[in-house]
């Protein structure tokens, strides 16, 4: 859509190379250890192909069947979760009467990301190398190759989410506003596959406003109305359905439990205190009901310590850069036992407060996996710290119109760093790590440019 005739054969090429990686990583690792091992039933997978098979056997967006103590015929309809990668499952399996082809199918979809992060890479800095490298390192890092075939939503959500940022850059570029009407379509599909952007919509639309506006107000004032209508035209949707439904206007219920298991539970784990649970009586797990008291409980909890919270939040946002799930990858692969869900809070926590003898003390009575997470951790720091370079450069290099570019690219990468801290999981990094790689290969080439000069 946004690719043109001259550059379909480059991209092409690229999507061939990355599609070959991850289909032969699929095919060796199911062959090697199991189709459970990119299709794991204990995690998200579980609940999207519940989901799915509640689709096509009653018609109904629902969870129940998932857990039997809270299940019941006819299912209820939830909106635990939006409906995009469940919808997509019950497409393929109603298409091949199984779920296996989705880890196959979905590496070919995510291998889509590869040659959309050399032309994103291409039209940020307007250079062949930086390009080349990014569109390279994303393709070959270990979480990409990892999460290729894993039937998690970012198989899906990446893509479509890097297509939408794609089309949208092209905008600013150029100025053509069909670019940017099918850059907020794009978007809007993919609330509906992970909402994790759904707040990052009307900002989108802002920016749109503001950049019409220096043609006419009238101009500006139209594109922004039609950009908010399009933005939410499928995240819209499903809205008004849970209005209808279930009598909610929330784009997805878990937000109260990702509040309290993530936010409310971590803050009082680093306060040295023990949670609390709000009563629930018998409420299904995945109702709306149950979700909005630990919501409303976690949030009434957070303000009680909300200083303590916000040093939290905030510590953790550089963390978002660092974390990299090598070590869970690594442990897998090997059968190896994984670290504790919470050692790697309680690492943090440990240096963070200045008690280095502590987290020595953790780190020399771990499994060897925390040789991994460490190294991971060096890798990431090095190059976070060279995105930060290479942000700075182009910002200094490039015209002004690329720097609104660039600072828009800091406010998405930023964003997801915000709104995923500090529940803090490797792969919600994985659609900002392109433009991650984009920095730090253009702050490689920034620093290598400097020690020439100073040889």
């Amino acid at each position: 859509m946004f690719i043109s005739a001259n550059n379909k054969k480059t991209f092409w090429h690229w999507w061939f190379l990355a599609a070959a990686i991850y289909l032969i990583f699929a095919v060796v690792v199911t062959w090697r250890y199991g189709i459970s091992f990119l299709m794991p039933m204990g995690d998200d997978t579980g609940h999207h192909i519940q989901l799915a098979k509640n689709l096509i056997e009653y018609r109904t967006f629902s969870l129940d069947g998932l857990d039997g103590a809270y299940s019941v015929m006819p299912p209820q309809p939830t909106n635990f979760l939006t409906p995009g990668y469940a919808f997509w499952l019950a497409l393929i399996y109603l298409i091949f009467k199984s779920f296996t082809p989705a880890i196959f199918i979905g590496a070919m979809v995510f291998a889509f990301s590869a040659p959309l992060t050399y032309f994103l890479a291409k039209e940020i800095t307007e250079n062949n190398k930086i390009a080349l490298w990014s569109a390279l390192i994303f393709m070959i890092e270990p979480l990409s190759i990892y999460h290729s075939g894993l039937m998690f939503t970012e198989q899906l959500f990446v893509p479509i989410f890097l297509a939408a940022c794609y089309g949208f850059i092209k905008y600013l570029n150029i100025g053509d506003r069909k670019f940017v009407f099918g850059s907020l379509f794009i978007f809007s599909l993919s609330t509906l596959i992970r909402p994790i952007i759904f707040y990052l919509l009307p900002i989108l639309s802002l920016i749109v406003f503001i950049k019409e506006s220096k043609f006419s107000w009238r101009r500006a004032a139209i594109s922004g109305i039609l950009s908010l209508i399009i933005a939410f035209s499928f995240a819209g949707g499903w809205l008004i359905r849970n209005k209808i439904v279930l009598n909610t206007w929330q784009i997805s219920s878990n937000q109260g439990a990702l509040l309290y298991g993530y936010h409310y539970e971590l803050l009082m784990r680093s306060l040295g205190l023990n949670s609390e649970s709000p009563d629930t009586g018998n409420l299904n797990i995945f109702s709306v009901a149950y979700n909005n008291l630990k919501g409303e409980f976690a949030t009434e909890k957070i303000l009680q310590y909300r200083w303590s919270y916000l040093k939290l939040h905030l510590t953790y946002i550089p963390i978002f850069f660092l974390n990299n799930g090598y070590s869970e990858f690594f442990s897998r692969l090997t059968n190896a036992i994984e670290l504790d869900k919470y050692f790697r809070h309680d690492l943090a926590f440990a240096f963070l407060q200045g008690n280095i003898l502590k987290g020595a003390l953790m780190i020399s009575g771990a499994p060897n996996e925390i040789f991994v997470l460490i190294g991971g951790i060096l890798i990431w720091f090095l190059i976070f710290s060279l995105s930060i370079v290479g942000f700075c450069e182009l910002f200094i290099k490039l015209k002004s119109n690329q720097k609104m570019i660039i600072n828009i690219i800091g406010i998405i990468v930023l964003y997801f760093a915000v709104i995923v801290s500090p529940g803090v999981v490797a792969r919600y990094r994985l659609p900002i790590n392109p433009f991650v790689f984009i920095f730090f290969v253009s702050g490689f080439y920034a620093i290598k440019e400097k020690i020439k000069l100073w040889i």
